[in-house]
């Protein structure tokens, strides 16, 4: 008998009143966390085929744009979601520039992308946004990159916060540190969720862990799963894999054979724990870590059921972009998290708001009301003869007090709107 599969649909009927776009959508884990927490997505945008193709399996009746942010407008934004503005704009610029495992290149032009969130954001006008990156980017040239960005958004009028969060601290069964900045035009009272799960805690429940996600893929393959295709590993692959045990890395290269020794064998030769969460999910050159018992890396459906993506999602395109897709998505579950974050503290507000511009007045006798403020019902009993008209009625000062005073109110007159509103 098959072992039960991770298909649990990805829940769209949770949407409140706050409408989101997202920007650089990918592999689509921010959007499927978002949905989750409640926000409807009502147009997505991203610059790879790819990343257009797997959303339109996934969401067909959701718009979609295929462009260079660089050359998106917000009017075709707003046109594709049906003239509807967004409370919320999120996404996460490529990061390749900011990692400690890219080439930490500040002149990479991917780096500066996220000046375009900015002017989405800024010419839309949302409630607020929530934007994902790296960690490094917080400390690296100095905090530069960080401290621009905070600035950019603060001269658009947000209050900004940011905070570097661990996915596996929410329940994700991958180490991955991220940081997320979310700017409201509302106020700075927004907090980013507290941490639930942790290692030897009494208060916090235990990590998720590689075994309780994957495991019961090992005997199946893309015929029972979608995205499960293993890479098929040359013989030389093969044998270093076997040196590795389980949750360590390579030896180092003096103790290897001759044969099996190389200058730089990156992050996937890395073998995973069952009894720990993953290392962070990345796109390597077509590989991701070494799977727990087996002698090859993690497959493209592996690494996306550590970052949290139901089975139900399908990603298209060939192996390598399968693994692009995955590897750079923020975990669906960790988006759903602070996504329902942003909801309370958008209902905490709308609340406060209402509160302090309460509408519904109770009052017992509207007529008597607006009786004391103008004696209609007195002055209507009075012939023409007996009144008047207000020339430059402004405000209605003079038939207020001339009506008090016994006249009859025939007609006011004035050239502005609004005193006519």
């Amino acid at each position: 008998m098959k072992p039960k599969l991770n298909m649990q649909i990805k829940d769209t009927n949770k949407s409140t009143d706050y409408n989101a776009y997202s920007l650089f959508s990918g592999g689509g884990g921010f959007q499927i966390g978002m949905e989750k927490a409640g926000f409807s997505v009502l147009v997505a945008t991203d610059i790879e085929p790819k990343a257009e193709t797997t959303h339109l399996l996934n969401w067909p009746n959701t718009p979609f744009l295929l462009k260079d942010i660089r050359q998106v407008s917000s009017k075709e934004l707003l046109k594709l979601a049906g003239g509807v503005k967004p409370d919320i704009i999120f996404g996460g610029p490529p990061c390749q520039g900011f990692s400690t495992l890219g080439s930490k290149l500040s002149s990479d032009p991917r780096n500066i992308l996220f000046d375009h969130f900015v002017r989405v954001v800024s010419e839309l006008q949302p409630k607020c946004f929530l934007f994902e990156n790296v960690k490094s980017l917080t400390t690296m040239y100095n905090g530069l990159f960080k401290d621009n960005i905070i600035k950019k958004f603060q001269e658009i009028g947000y209050h900004v916060k940011y905070k570097v969060l661990n996915s596996a601290d929410y329940g994700v069964p991958q180490h991955r540190y991220r940081v997320f900045f979310f700017g409201s035009k509302i106020n700075d009272d927004f907090n980013f969720p507290e941490p639930t799960h942790g290692l030897n805690s009494k208060s916090k429940t235990p990590y998720c862990t590689v075994a309780d996600s994957i495991m019961d893929l090992v005997k199946l393959n893309e015929n029972d799963v979608p995205n499960h295709l293993a890479l098929n590993h040359s013989e030389i692959v093969v044998e270093r894999y076997k040196l590795i045990k389980e949750g360590e890395k390579l030896p180092p290269k003096e103790e290897l054979p001759l044969h099996l020794q190389r200058t730089n064998f990156g992050n996937t030769y890395k073998r995973l724990h069952r009894k720990e969460p993953s290392l962070t999910m990345v796109p390597g050159n077509n590989a991701f870590p070494i799977h727990p018992t087996l002698n090859r890396s993690l497959t493209p459906r592996e690494a996306a059921r550590l970052q949290t993506f139901p089975d139900s999602h399908i990603f298209d395109g060939d192996r390598r972009q399968q693994c692009i897709l995955v590897g750079n998505a923020v975990p669906p579950l960790m988006a759903e998290v602070i996504g329902k974050s942003v909801i309370e503290y958008l209902e905490s507000n709308s609340k406060k708001t209402s509160k302090k511009f309460n509408t519904n007045v109770n009052i017992e006798d509207d007529s008597s009301m607006l009786e004391s403020i103008l004696p209609l019902n007195s002055t209507s009993k009075l012939s023409t003869k007996d009144g008047f008209i207000d020339l430059f009625s402004g405000a209605g000062g003079f038939t207020i007090g001339f009506s008090k005073g016994g006249w009859k109110p025939l007609l006011s007159v004035d050239i502005a709107i609004l005193n006519e509103l």
